[in-house]
């Protein structure tokens, strides 16, 4: 007989149908590995992913599906922390995100023996469907330290510690950067021998529609007092690979699409939404 779940897990879910077919069975199987249970959370969805998720987790005993009616991401993860309660350590994993086998054992690793309370693990985009424009982006941001070395984005690991700096998930879109701020930065580790893949955004728009996102979190990061981690080096090394390479041109796309986002105004930007 299996023991007592020993990690928790909260996917949220929004206008999600057409990728759960495929990340909900890969998480599964890897919340077996940890003794997982896993709770997908759908938020203001509007398409079918409930019916989907009734479907696909029919009959398995340590994953269940809840519905909120508002829609927005750190609603949802609070829906989930009050569901889990004292269960740690607790992984938030995108619904349109995967893991690579083993990984979820590797992430959990550092919190259940105290060396870390945050943890995050390397990425990388699946451009099938992008365009060039988007795919040279995606290199882009993948090439810079922040993307290939610090950020933590689309799967978040938190110890009890770690959950315990802050009570109430707050209506912020930058939820990944808000727990970055929040913990502190020699308790966190990114586990660089773990990978979490996510759909690249469709296109250029769809680039400028996420790095405006992401300015807007920042900004309400910043007017909550909180210090965003920056990697000294980023601003040097999107120089050079704008003046030398074969990628220049995926550098400059990327410039473009930070431009274009400072232009949108804040009521222009869209609250959290599937991109594809």
């Amino acid at each position: 007989m299996p023991g007592p779940p020993r990690v928790s897990i909260v996917v949220p879910v929004c206008n999600e149908a057409l990728v759960l077919p495929q990340t909900v069975p890969a998480l599964l199987a890897s919340a077996r590995e940890v003794g997982a249970q896993v709770l997908w959370v759908c938020n203001g969805c509007t398409d079918s992913s409930t019916d989907v998720l009734r479907e696909l987790l029919a009959g398995m005993p340590d994953a269940g599906m809840i519905e909120i009616a508002a829609r927005g991401k750190t609603q949802a993860l609070q829906a989930g922390d009050d569901h889990f309660a004292g269960l740690f350590p607790r992984v938030y994993i995108d619904a349109d995100t995967s893991l690579d086998a083993g990984d979820l054992q590797r992430l959990c690793a550092p919190l259940e023996d105290g060396r870390a309370d945050l943890v995050g693990p390397g990425h990388a985009f699946d451009c099938r469907g992008a365009t060039r424009v988007s795919a040279a982006i995606a290199r882009c941001w993948l090439a810079l330290p922040a993307g290939g070395q610090s950020a933590i984005l689309g799967v978040v690991g938190l110890s009890a510690a770690g959950r315990a700096g802050w009570g109430q998930w707050p209506n912020v879109l930058g939820d990944d950067i808000f727990v970055a701020a929040s913990v502190p930065p020699g308790r966190s580790q990114r586990v660089s021998s773990t990978r979490a893949t996510s759909p690249a955004p469709a296109d250029f728009a769809s680039w400028v529609r996420r790095r405006a996102r992401w300015r807007c979190g920042e900004q309400q990061l910043r007017a909550m007092g909180l210090r965003l981690p920056v990697h000294p080096d980023q601003r040097r090394i999107l120089v050079f690979r704008l003046l030398h390479g074969p990628e220049r041109g995926g550098a400059l796309a990327f410039v473009a699409a930070r431009l274009a986002a400072g232009l949108l105004r804040t009521s222009q930007v869209e609250g959290w939404s599937p991109e594809r």
